[in-house]
């Protein structure tokens, strides 16, 4: 892990959120039966779980002539391990029109998402609390089994998916990496979860998920807003995430603001269950 950001204009808070991003995947890690390269001209990280946030690549700085090839060799390796893509197309990303080439090839893509980053020491602590709820932090495995489910509801994802993520999220605790898993409990009820990543100097939030049936009490805004403050405890100057619609309302209130976009385009394995 790099040391701490202290700098915390637009830009070099943009660059810190991107690469706590790339971060987050097991670009970094060693993962076993992983494939990674990095270059000057792309980087990527291709896997064997068939989930996109193990397989990406970013930071695509590639001559026009290149392009197709790229996208092209890329494809075929995902192929092979028969997994999806994920592709990160941010501010830097060379040439201009990468997005129009990954689409003619088969990728699709949500548009832009912000890219959000809050000074940790002006963070909004809203002091209203729900009765009966509780946030723990998750050591072990049966209780990331939990998280893992319901952070899967949270975002209506499919059982093979939560298979697929529970994979790598084991390893995560397996390894010990940077990356801590919250849960909120309402009522003795796991209802909400988040992610914290301290990586690139800053504590990058991700995955915060609520059950439907618990959603509108402010169930996202105390397990966003715990992870956060245990980072501030830590001493870390800024928070980081790539905001949802919905999820955008909630960080602003806590005081984040939009630093820059960032836009992925996916590919999806043709094959069954991918």
């Amino acid at each position: 892990m790099s040391g701490i950001l202290q700098d915390l204009s637009e830009a070099a808070l943009a660059d810190a959120n991107e690469a706590n991003l790339y971060a987050s995947t097991p670009f970094l890690y060693n993962l076993p039966g992983a494939e990674v390269y990095k270059g000057d001209d792309v980087s990527w990280c291709i896997t064997d779980i068939p989930a996109r946030p193990c397989n990406v690549v970013f930071n695509a700085r590639l001559k026009p002539e290149n392009v197709d090839r790229e996208i092209k060799s890329v494809i075929e390796k995902a192929r092979m391990k028969n997994v999806p893509i994920r592709w990160y197309v941010g501010n830097d990303t060379e040439p201009a029109d990468l997005g129009e080439s990954l689409i003619s090839h088969g990728f699709i893509t949500d548009g832009p998402t912000p890219m959000m980053a809050v000074d940790l020491q002006t963070l909004k602590e809203d002091t209203r609390t729900l009765s009966g709820l509780n946030v723990i932090e998750v050591k072990d495995t049966d209780n990331l089994k939990i998280w893992n489910n319901v952070c899967s509801r949270g975002f209506g994802g499919t059982p093979q998916g939560e298979i697929a993520m529970f994979r790598w999220f084991s390893t995560v605790l397996a390894l010990g990496l940077p990356m801590r898993f919250y849960l909120a409990v309402h009522n003795g009820v796991p209802v909400a979860t988040s992610q914290l990543l301290l990586a690139e100097g800053v504590a990058g939030i991700d995955r915060v998920a609520t059950v439907p049936e618990a959603r509108n009490q402010g169930i996202g805004y105390a397990i966003t807003l715990y992870p956060l403050l245990e980072a501030r405890k830590m001493g870390y100057r800024a928070g980081t995430t790539q905001a949802t619609e919905a999820g955008e309302r909630v960080y602003r209130r806590m005081g984040f603001r939009k630093c820059g976009e960032i836009t992925s385009y996916h590919w999806r394995n043709t094959s069954p269950g991918v």
